[in-house]
């Protein structure tokens, strides 16, 4: 495995499952679902480049290249799982590397983050914008303001938001320019084109109150992918895997077990 990326390994199972989080945090974020899911598989908890432990990439930070670095850490035909931005990124490498992964689990993650004519449920390109701007000023300001809107509607949000802001003054604070990166991938890539062709067994996880990703968009995304189910959690925000931990694993569980490619 390169040692570039670091990656937090936990379980012994048959199933590999691996977990890629989103913009502004590390593969820490994902440590209870982790030991949850452990006892039936083993787990990988990857940071993405520029995030937690793993170093900025020495070229462009784009989506290919987040896809690449990433799909050679994978095992062959594993259980992908990707919050956010991280699901954009899974999507990237089960469209390029379709033999790293055998079932994807997108987690509040759309295929294009920002509005259009025909993409009206999505979040407006103006938001995204004015992080990327005030990153500049005050990045600590920036990622509270980031994680406040990831909380909006979820059940038990006040814990959520102490559990996110300890998560991320306990962890090294991501690369900058991989936050600027992030936020420029959110703001331009469109892979609905592409849907089609994703083969693998998906699927999508969502919070019936995410700002960020919401449903109305993950319905018209289920539509473009060829074998995929929705499930949407009432009460949960853009992280249903803090907000509803036992109703998300079981999701993620049954899925593995049941689906077979």
């Amino acid at each position: 495995m390169p040692a570039n990326i670091h990656n937090i390994r936990c379980g012994n199972g048959s199933e590999q499952i691996t977990l890629l989080h989103g913009w502004g945090f590390n593969g820490a974020i994902w440590k209870e679902t982790a030991e949850r899911l452990a006892s039936h598989a083993s787990i990988n908890c990857i940071d993405l480049p520029g995030h937690g432990l793993s170093p900025m990439p020495a070229n462009h930070y784009n989506i290919e290249t987040l896809a690449e670095l990433v799909a050679e850490t994978l095992p062959e035909q594993g259980n992908l799982v990707g919050w956010s931005l991280g699901g954009m990124v899974a999507m990237q490498i089960a469209l390029r590397y379709p033999q790293k992964v055998k079932r994807l689990i997108l987690v509040g993650s759309v295929a294009r983050f920002v509005r259009d004519d025909d993409w009206r449920y999505a979040i407006s390109t103006e938001i995204l914008q004015d992080f990327s701007a005030a990153l500049n000023s005050d990045l600590h300001q920036t990622l509270e303001r980031f994680v406040a809107l990831q909380i909006m509607g979820s059940d038990e949000s006040r814990t959520i938001l102490r559990k996110l802001r300890e998560l991320m003054s306990s962890n090294r604070a991501p690369n900058p320019a991989a936050l600027q990166g992030g936020l420029k991938i959110l703001q331009t890539v469109d892979l609905r084109q592409q849907l089609p062709q994703l083969q693998q067994p998906t699927l999508m996880i969502f919070g019936k109150h995410d700002t960020l990703a919401r449903p109305q968009t993950a319905r018209q995304m289920l539509a473009l992918l060829p074998n995929a189910q929705l499930e949407i959690i009432d009460g949960a925000g853009h992280a249903p895997f803090l907000s509803h931990k036992e109703r998300f694993t079981q999701l993620v569980e049954q899925f593995i077990k049941e689906k077979q490619p």
